[in-house]
């Protein structure tokens, strides 16, 4: 099956910037900007890919004596981009969308110096309408991005099969776990969630606070993979994966695929645009309507919060060698912030009004059981502080390490010890302290 294209993997920094990054965070680096004034007729060049596109058509459509040149362009390329931008300069597009959120803290540092911050350049009222949501575009006091959206996690579940084995949805991850167990002695072969696949970050490590991205200053991050935060995803998951209530496949794994398509999927931890994206479609649950339901997030033991990860979300960027810096701010800020742009959108706003716009045109939706709207409204200002955006991005990683040893028919807990090293290793190879 096919991965939806919108919601993006964290690349880490090319290797090329991986090498450098340790002398370059001594001194200043990539080209100067000077001080050059604003030149509001300077023209515009933005970047996109092909889904917001469309929108940024629509913004020149609308504002014709805005001089734009719209491209899409290769994503995966970019950093190596940027960096080739540094060196002739010249090239570096006035608007940024980025789908990967973790960029923002390679393309703010002094390696790569592209974005430009936007405290000064979006109005407070704006920035405060975003609510969390632009935690991580800001680093050190500077607001370098404005979300397009989010990726929430929410507990999906067949609200048709609850019924008919009549289980309560669960609250709290011990009673998750609790269910698990229930529903591999009763109903063997269906599942409660999926462990093989790199989105196993985001659905439990990220919402457990488990420190694998946790900034503690500039150029200092956190990684433990012994934290009782992380620790507790651990013996949460294994005892399930071992009873085969927790899939050891991924969620777009044929298997999985096949169980959906069979209605055995009883839960599903996992990000705000599965509903839409992974149990309706044809080509992938196909789960008939009336039948798909979203609660809040579990709680773990000892928080006061059901805290979220987030599978994706993209980024819109202004660069500091824009000529035309408040125009490419207010493209920015149409973008991520227009109601009638954001309403259509595939996924949840990230902008408060804009996320209003998006849910009325949803909430009724036959496909679901009852409105899933509240469950995704409640997770979006819940994403766990815990993580930031990093230069160095964990997916590889997770991929290579805890998830091999799952996919092997090992534990989570067997591949906590290598994901350190991992880690600590791409952290430091990018000029972070480790502590």
């Amino acid at each position: 099956m096919k991965l939806p294209a919108f919601p993006a993997a964290r690349r880490a920094v090319p290797a090329v910037a991986a090498g450098l990054a340790l002398a370059l965070t001594a001194c200043s680096g990539g080209a100067s900007t000077g001080a050059a004034a604003d030149d509001p007729n300077a023209p515009l060049l933005v970047w996109t890919d092909s889904t917001r596109q469309p929108a940024f058509e629509a913004y020149q459509k609308a504002n014709p004596d805005v001089k734009m040149k719209i491209e899409t362009y290769d994503s995966a390329a970019l950093l190596t981009k940027i960096q080739l931008f540094n060196r002739t300069g010249k090239g570096w597009p006035d608007v940024l969308f980025d789908a990967v959120p973790n960029e923002v803290a390679s393309l703010s540092s002094k390696l790569f110096d592209y974005a430009q911050p936007l405290n000064d350049l979006v109005p407070a009222d704006v920035q405060k309408n975003f609510g969390t949501a632009n935690a991580g575009c800001t680093i050190d006091g500077q607001l370098y991005c404005l979300k397009n959206d989010l990726a929430q996690s929410v507990l999906w579940y067949d609200k048709t099969l609850m019924g008919e084995f009549g289980y309560e949805v669960p609250k709290t991850w011990d009673e998750y776990a609790a269910l698990g167990q229930k529903v591999a002695a009763e109903h063997p072969g269906y599942i409660i969630g999926t462990a093989g696949f790199k989105f196993v970050y985001y659905d439990f490590f990220w919402s457990s606070g488990c420190p694998l991205q946790t900034v503690t200053g500039p150029q200092q991050v956190k990684i433990d993979t012994k934290d009782p935060k992380c620790t507790r995803v651990t013996n949460l998951l294994d005892p399930l994966i071992e009873k085969g209530v927790v899939s050891r496949s991924g969620p777009f794994d044929a298997d999985v695929v096949k169980l959906g398509k069979e209605k055995k999927i009883l839960m599903m931890p996992g990000a705000s645009w599965y509903g839409d994206f992974v149990f309706k479609p044809e080509s992938s649950y196909a789960l008939p309507q009336g039948r798909l339901a979203a609660a809040p997030y579990p709680t773990w033991s000892g928080e006061s919060k059901a805290w979220s990860g987030a599978t994706g979300g993209g980024i819109f960027l202004v660069s500091k060698h824009s000529k035309n810096k408040k125009g490419a701010a207010a493209i920015a800020q149409w973008m991520a912030t227009d109601p009638g742009v954001q309403a259509e959108a595939p996924t949840y706003p990230a902008y408060g009004p804009a996320a209003e716009a998006w849910a009325a045109k949803r909430a009724d939706d036959p496909f679901y059981a009852e409105n899933p709207i509240p469950a995704l409204k409640a997770q979006a200002d819940l994403i766990n502080p815990a993580e930031s955006n990093t230069a160095y991005g964990v997916e590889d990683a997770i991929t290579g390490t805890v998830v091999a040893k799952v996919r092997a028919g090992g534990t989570l807990a067997d591949g906590m010890e290598d994901l350190q090293a991992q880690l600590t290793q791409l952290a430091q190879s990018v000029g972070y302290a480790v502590n």
